[in-house]
């Protein structure tokens, strides 16, 4: 049966499932889904050279395997980077853009025809005929017999507090693209919702310039730690064994986990000690400050495992019981998100000294309300004070588009819009009322529902190998394609 598979999506997911199934036969059409142009999303779309990953070469790649990709791109081009190095987000638009071109083009040189329609996809529809008919939002519609979905992290979470002034020109609702925060006056008061890698972005923005002063603000009143790289090790520091004895359901989880990461960080580093924050480190500046100091002095020694970390998580949490594993991710969102998601030192010391010269704070609580005022937003913290602000930007993260719905339709929707279908291990989705699994697999963002980190290229990457590998084997259940497009 000659494959007509169709990718939703257009950010790096898209393009790394592109790599996967480009040049093997069997394929008549493959006909990529997106509203934008291919290759940038929500993550790599930035032009501004200021933020950076916050992942090293190593592991920002289109494939998961080997030497990285992406770092072979780069030394082509004549960067001098290292696999440590934490580069523009920029560079990996413009990778990820210039890999879709050759990656379409190897493609059709195997006789495969590529398209890219510039829509939005809103459904999918199961046909009688064992294929699917992908909606788009102009009601025309594309049919495939695989069917990639690749849609990402694309509209901004807006909190409670702000979510009524929606289009109000002194709320941003996202911090990008940065130039509307370069725009802002270079005096305005900032207030940041948020305290991750998005406020992390907004804030390296709003205090390169001027006299703003920026205020970030979460519940967590936490930074993400600081490191110096996120590589792969040539050898895992805990074997597989470990990780599969552990088990969610044991009192005794909290501490074999504990025992395991300690001895896995000491046999990379024999030397190392506890490193105890001075007076003060409560404040989350001042523990920005000496992570940052402990980083230029070598003293990050967890980092070398959080990619093992990553990668264990995703492979074995899908296994556990449900309830299970909720308890334990719930017990350990704070701490993993700061340690995964932690900064480059770079941009750790440029906070640290906005902090210093007075233009930057943490606040130490989250708003107990936000008013808007004739002059701009009044906020009300836990301690019963009240400060003033001339704009709000909310760096909250992103909604994700996901499948929700019942046999025979899925619609393409956001969090909070449906039950969703089973999501196997071999990322396909199946209906509880049907016994064969749908040839719909979820990749990158999307399928959160079943792997715990997601926001991670290589996660992604590691996606498209599996679901490639399945879609390039040769079927033998032969249907006669229906046309690629029709009309509303």
């Amino acid at each position: 049966m000659t494959k007509r598979i169709v990718i939703i999506g257009g950010g790096a997911t898209a393009v790394s499932a592109l790599a996967h199934v480009a040049g093997a036969p069997g394929i008549e059409r493959i006909t990529l889904v997106a509203p934008g142009a291919i290759g940038f999303g929500t993550a790599f779309g930035t032009t501004d050279p200021t933020l950076l990953c916050n992942t090293s070469v190593d592991v920002t790649s289109l494939v998961s395997e080997g030497r990285s990709d992406f770092l072979d791109y780069l030394a082509a081009r004549g960067h001098p980077v290292h696999r440590d190095d934490f580069v523009p987000r920029y560079l990996v638009g413009q990778y990820c853009r210039e890999r879709y071109g050759q990656y379409r083009d190897r493609a059709r040189a195997a006789g495969t025809r590529v398209t890219h329609i510039r829509e939005r996809a809103v459904a999918i529809n199961s046909l009688d005929d064992g294929t699917y008919q992908v909606e788009l939002g102009d009601g025309a519609t594309v049919t495939g017999t695989d069917i990639l979905f690749c849609a990402g992290a694309e509209a901004p979470r807006l909190p409670a507090e702000v979510s009524a002034h929606r289009g109000d020109p002194r709320l941003l609702e996202s911090p990008y693209p940065a130039d509307r925060l370069r725009r802002l006056p270079h005096d305005a008061r900032v207030l940041v919702l948020g305290s991750k890698l998005s406020a992390i972005d907004a804030a390296l923005v709003l205090s390169q310039q001027g006299r703003r002063y920026c205020v970030l603000t979460s519940p967590s009143a936490t930074l993400p730690a600081v490191r110096t790289r996120l590589r792969r090790s040539a050898e895992p520091a805990i074997g597989r064994r470990d990780w599969a004895a552990l088990d969610p359901e044991k009192a005794s989880f909290d501490g074999s986990l504990a025992r395991l990461l300690v001895r896995a960080i000491r046999r990379s580093h024999p030397t190392t000690r506890a490193v105890r924050a001075r007076s003060g480190a409560d404040m989350a500046t001042r523990l920005l400050q000496e992570e940052a100091e402990f980083a230029d002095d070598g003293r990050v020694p967890w980092q070398d495992i959080v990619a093992e970390v990553i990668d264990a998580l995703n492979e074995h949490v899908p296994h556990w019981r449900p309830r299970a594993a909720a308890d334990v991710l719930a017990r350990y969102r704070t701490l993993m998100s700061r340690y995964i998601s932690a900064i480059p030192v770079r941009n750790a010391k440029l906070l640290a000294s906005h902090a210093a010269a007075g233009r930057l704070r943490v606040a130490p609580g989250y708003p107990r309300r936000i008013e808007r005022t004739d002059a701009g937003w009044r906020v009300h913290w836990p301690d019963g004070s009240r400060e003033s602000f001339d704009h709000v930007v909310v760096a909250a993260g992103y909604r994700t588009r996901r499948l929700t719905g019942a046999v025979g339709r899925l619609k393409v929707g956001y969090d909070g819009d449906g039950p969703q279908p089973e999501l196997l291990a071999d990322l396909r989705v199946r209906f509880p009322e049907r016994g064969t699994p749908e040839r719909i697999w979820v990749l990158g963002a999307a399928a959160g529902a079943r792997h715990p980190i997601v926001n991670y290229l290589r996660a992604a990457a590691q996606h498209a190998a599996v679901a490639g590998d399945q879609i390039v084997r040769p079927r033998t259940d032969e249907v006669a394609p229906l046309a690629e497009r029709t009309a509303s």
